[in-house]
This record gives C-alpha cells, sequence and structure tokens, in this order.
C-alpha cells in the first residue's frame, strides 16, 4: 500500500497514500462537489450525493484492490485537498492507462499536481509497463495544460465540442506522456 509524505514548494506537509474504501463519502462528496460550485472539467450539473459518492468510492477501492486502477488521495492534516488515478485499459486496450487528477482551488500552483502526477505515473509504469499513458483536459484549462506539458505529454488530438459544461459545449484535448 503506498503511503507517503511530501513537502510542497510552499514548505507545507502533506501525506499522499491509496484509498483503502474505508474513506468519508460525505468527505469525498464535499471534495467532488467543490469542483461543481467552480464548474470545472470534472464536476456534475448538480452535486452529488452521499449515496452516490459511496457507491463511487466503492468501486474505486474495488478497483485498486483489484489492480486495474491505482487511486491516490492528498490529505493536509488529515483533510482531503486532492486525489489522482491511474486506470489501465480493458482487453485489447490493455497497454494503455488514463491518469486523471483533482485538486482543491486553494492547492493548487504549489507542486502539489506534478508531485501527484509524477507517483502516479511511475506506480503505473512499474505494475503495469504500459505503451501508452494519457489523459483529457477541458481545451480551456490553461493552468492545467501547462501543468501536464510539464511533466511530459503532449497534445495528440481534440474532440471539438465533446463535453456539456453546464450547458455549453466545448472542447476536450486528447495529451500522451512521451516515452
Amino acid at each position: 500500500m503506498f503511503r507517503k509524505k511530501v513537502v510542497l514548494r510552499t514548505g507545507e506537509e502533506i501525506l499522499l497514500e491509496q484509498i483503502t474504501g474505508k474513506e468519508s463519502a460525505a468527505e469525498f462528496q464535499r471534495f467532488i462537489n467543490s469542483f461543481n460550485r467552480e464548474r470545472a472539467y470534472l464536476g456534475n450539473d448538480r452535486p452529488l450525493t452521499v449515496k452516490e459518492e459511496k457507491e463511487w468510492l466503492s468501486e474505486a477501492a474495488s478497483k485498486n484492490k483489484k489492480g486495474s486502477m491505482i487511486y491516490l488521495k492528498a490529505l493536509a492534516d488529515g483533510k482531503l485537498i486532492g486525489d489522482c488515478s491511474a486506470e489501465r485499459g480493458k482487453f485489447k486496450a490493455k497497454g494503455n492507462v488514463l491518469v486523471g487528477i483533482a485538486i482543491l482551488k486553494n492547492w493548487r500552483g504549489k507542486g502539489l499536481g506534478k508531485r501527484m502526477l509524477s507517483e502516479v505515473i511511475a506506480l503505473a509504469k512499474k505494475k503495469w509497463e504500459p505503451k501508452n499513458v494519457y489523459l483529457t483536459v477541458a481545451e480551456n484549462n490553461a493552468p492545467a495544460r501547462a501543468l501536464y506539458r510539464s511533466i511530459g505529454f503532449r497534445e495528440i488530438g481534440r474532440w471539438p465540442d465533446w463535453i456539456n459544461q453546464y450547458g455549453k459545449y466545448e472542447d476536450v484535448t486528447m495529451m500522451l506522456l512521451k516515452k
């Protein structure tokens, strides 16, 4: 089970660890619903309920235990401030790994995203030896795209009008990690 303390460039100490399935669904609900309030890419058109988040968390923990997903959470003083995952493709796509990350707004720009992504990618490479590591990002999310480029991702495609962001369709960019 992965567990590591990291120090951000601000000097703040953060704990990164894999989820176990014993986490508070209410805490994860508050976390994910904070992205709804800022109308973020991974947000939903409505707040999620604790029941929905509990079901999602149980599924993610199960995938984590089965070995098809690596799911890390970031904690500051015991509070959830970010999460990052790597999920192996299925069947003929099992050589590909999709990564994703979410960090609370007041924790962005401190180096946490780079640390989390670097850790989850290293774990995925060690575990699955993937041919491809990729992600998707909203076209208008310049800070995230800059983060991904700094790690070594490059744009390989764009899906026009792919996601409905609160009534408005927006483009999504697919990025691939350079070898």
